[in-house]
């Protein structure tokens, strides 16, 4: 696949990272426990954009599985995983349920959890809010620039890994649960509301609400043949994941094609546009539109107000709500 700026395919990570690997241990046994690699990196005052693509390593055969595996709890921060491949148990409210490939697991403050990982788990993380301070990304920038430097005890202390906003804590007890019955766990299929155009389901799995109000993840389940075009020059940066599916692209006059296991950054005011070559899943993660009320606010319209759901009505739910889509349509 070709690469440009705006494209990171994670089946590559040699060309989908953009700083230096990092990995975490098992205590028990000094055994890697997960290998983290940045896609793209925080920005703003919320730390939006981050995504992170980890490989969580199975956990030991001797480990006790009756007690809370790496509890812990955040104060601010907000963290949405992609569990992308194998399984794992996940302890929150009080539950323990069973995650599978195809799951989204969104956590938010003071929400005690831990995990343990049954297999290897590709684990794709998007956050906000997560980091005290800035220095990480400035590290990172650093050891980029300087790889000589990847070693250095002095510069990577000054990073704040042991000042993130994590924080473990006793384990917890427990009650053996189906995921269905935690509000933790979502799925596509699963969503919080789905509304249908031809061609393209949107579906919102995160709503803002359960993200201090600072973003929602939604997801497009888009048919072959499916086409968009946003406004000429949009003011909104977005972050998409294609977590199946193949897309083409075209931002800025490069044409490109994204499929599985995709992120493709959109700048803002960079016109852009997709046509849909397979059924696709794509997932927007940088969640600044306000598409639940949107689509809300569309869906009601048309059920109770039909006549007024004029080109005019529709712009001005657009302008209210952020949307910068122009046009939909199928090829």
């Amino acid at each position: 696949m070709e690469k440009n700026e705006f494209l990171f395919d994670l089946k590559h990570p040699e060309t989908a990272y953009t700083g230096p690997m990092s990995y975490s241990y098992f205590p028990s046994n000094g055994a890697v426990s997960s290998t983290v690699g940045t896609v793209t990196s925080p920005e703003g005052e919320h730390g939006l954009y981050w995504f992170l693509d980890t490989m969580m390593h199975k956990n030991p055969d001797d480990i006790d599985t009756s007690k809370t595996q790496m509890p812990h709890f955040h104060y601010k921060g907000y963290e949405t995983f992609f569990v992308d491949s194998g399984s794992l148990y996940l302890y929150i409210n009080g539950m323990r349920v069973k995650c599978e490939k195809g799951d989204i697991l969104h956590f938010q403050p003071g929400q005690s959890q831990g995990m343990l990982f049954l297999d290897e788990v590709k684990w794709r993380g998007t956050y906000h809010d997560l980091f005290k301070h800035d220095e990480f990304t400035d590290v990172t920038r650093v050891k980029k620039y300087m790889p000589e430097l990847n070693d250095d005890a002095t510069l990577t202390a000054l990073a704040p890994y042991g000042r993130m906003d994590s924080n473990g804590m006793e384990p917890f007890l427990w009650k053996e649960a189906e995921k269905e019955q935690c509000s933790a766990v979502k799925h596509v299929d699963r969503p919080h509301a789905a509304y249908e155009f031809p061609g393209v389901s949107m579906r919102v799995v995160v709503e803002r609400w359960e993200n201090g109000g600072t973003k929602e993840l939604d997801c497009a389940v888009m048919e072959p043949g499916f086409t968009a075009k946003w406004v000429q020059y949009p003011t909104i940066k977005e972050l998409f994941y294609i977590r199946s599916g193949k897309v083409k692209f075209n931002i800025m006059g490069q044409e490109f094609i994204a499929d599985d296991e995709c992120v493709v950054v959109a700048p803002r005011y960079a016109p852009r546009s997709i046509e849909v070559l397979e059924k696709t899943q794509m997932f927007e993660l940088g969640g600044q539109s306000y598409w639940s009320l949107f689509l809300q606010s569309y869906a009601s319209i048309q059920h109770y107000d039909p006549a007024r759901l004029t080109p005019e009505t529709l712009d001005a739910l657009k302008k209210r709500f952020d949307i910068q889509i122009e046009s939909i349509g199928m090829k």
